[in-house]
């Protein structure tokens, strides 16, 4: 009889056991992207299915597009909040919080989105950025392609400068890099800005060329100026108290399909759409698509130099963290 009351027992604690494993962790993400997004499709859902699929049985991810528990503006605050567990978000949005992270939005540092997204991983694991990542945690970068300018119309003739042309922008650096450029910097919610076009509020946006057409803003753009104006500092994050409250094991399934490898994906993912979207748009009789001519190229990048060299002396952070992102820049650049 003592040998069946240990043996009911242990059947007891392993059936407990068993039942609080087989407690799956459900967590929502938002996108703040449009469901018919192909970016979102392959950057977002395409994660959280390998997630899912990885982790049947100890972790779900329940996606959500659009704006309704999320926008460009408040994702940060309704991330602590717990209105979702994982957002994707651009910190250009969050003025004064993120200023070493900007380092991503300087003109002329780097080439590519892929280029910047593993970079932005590697300066984040350094630990030179620990001061501003106190409360959420990133599961991948998402850095932006280089910007381009996407006007409601063809510009005077010939294209000096910026003067006169009221541009929708976000960041503290992409807004004084307007003005050097002698436009008029404007702060508008990227789900306000198709109105904001259409009611000729403003003149244009500066904004990287695949995402257009998931916010139909190739609807009320027409002319659009590549250049090396500088990519973006974004991210799938998590609030570091609810990341550190997870399992054990559901923080392992995250971890491994998350990280460098997904930052590199990501990064790729967007500059194989960036061209993509570019051949389309040169492509169609409605749009125009310039490049900068060598000799606007060099006046450009004279009138927005100051701004490097600015961000770079404003403490010895700043130096440290634009010496890092050099250093990792050329490594990746050179395949390690």
């Amino acid at each position: 009889m003592r040998v069946s009351w240990l043996v009911v027992g242990l059947a007891a604690a392993l059936l407990a056991a068993t039942g609080t494993r087989a407690e799956e962790t459900k967590l929502i993400m938002t996108t703040i992207s449009s469901p018919a997004s192909q970016v979102g499709q392959e950057n977002y859902h395409g994660w959280a299915n390998r997630v899912n699929e990885a982790g049947k049985g100890i972790v779900s991810i329940d996606v959500r597009d659009g704006f309704t528990l999320a926008n460009s503006t408040n994702f940060y605050d309704r991330l602590l909040g717990d209105v979702m567990q994982i957002t994707f978000g651009s910190l250009n949005y969050l003025a004064g919080k993120f200023q070493l992270s900007q380092v991503m939005a300087l003109p002329f540092v780097m080439d590519s989105a892929e280029q910047e997204s593993i970079v932005f991983w590697r300066l984040y694991k350094s630990g030179l950025l620990d001061t501003e990542f106190d409360q959420i945690v990133p599961l991948y970068f998402y850095a932006f392609p280089q910007v381009a300018l996407h006007l409601t119309k063809a510009p005077p003739a010939p294209l000096a400068d910026l003067t006169g042309l009221r541009i929708i922008i976000a960041g503290q650096i992409p807004s004084a890099m307007i003005a050097k450029l002698g436009g008029t910097p404007i702060s508008i919610a990227l789900s306000d800005t198709y109105q904001a076009l259409q009611r000729s509020t403003a003149d244009g946006l500066s904004f990287p060329m695949a995402p257009l057409p998931d916010f139909k803003l190739d609807d009320v753009t027409r002319y659009h100026i590549l250049a090396s104006l500088g990519g973006g500092p974004g991210g799938v994050w998590m609030a570091k108290a609810k990341y550190q409250s997870l399992p054990p094991d559901v923080r392992k399934i995250l971890d491994e399909n998350s990280g460098e490898a997904q930052s590199r994906r990501v990064g790729a993912t967007l500059d194989r759409f960036e061209q993509s979207a570019r051949v389309k748009l040169e492509a169609s009789k409605d749009h125009k698509v310039v490049t900068l001519r060598p000799e606007q190229r060099a006046a450009w990048t004279a009138r927005v130099s100051p701004i490097i060299e600015a961000w770079a002396a404003t403490d010895e952070a700043h130096a440290k963290v634009l010496a890092k992102v050099r250093e990792l820049a050329a490594d990746v650049k050179a395949g390690r």
